[in-house]
């Protein structure tokens, strides 16, 4: 938890610009990604959820990056019981434009 809100480390990839990805980067600290997890059941569909998604360099997340190491501080506490370490996940802005995979539990010191 960061802040006493839910927050995962992580990592993300995005699909380039010809592959429908977004076509400009998106700086760290951006709101505007959403990220789709499984349903917790079998009969569920896609569960999305907004974050603040920050770059662990700071730098922008550019289409076609891969493997992106971030910090996911997510607006609704709910998230932390479909983010755990392990749970893949997919980029969301208006459809599909990346993915990625949670590697651990963020706290307020920024360590996992």
């Amino acid at each position: 938890m960061i802040g006493g809100k839910a927050a995962v480390e992580a990592q993300v990839s995005l699909l380039a610009a010809e592959s429908g990805g977004l076509g400009a980067p998106v700086l760290s600290g951006t709101r505007s990604l959403l990220l789709g997890f499984s349903p917790l059941q079998p009969s569920g569909g896609e569960v999305k959820f907004g974050a603040v998604i920050d770059v662990a360099d700071g730098s922008a997340l550019v289409p076609g990056a891969a493997q992106v190491p971030v910090t996911i501080r997510f607006w609704a506490d709910e998230a932390a019981v479909y983010a755990t370490p392990g749970t893949a996940f997919t980029l969301w802005y208006g459809r599909v434009v990346g993915e990625g995979m949670v590697t651990g539990i963020a706290d307020d010191a920024g360590r996992r």
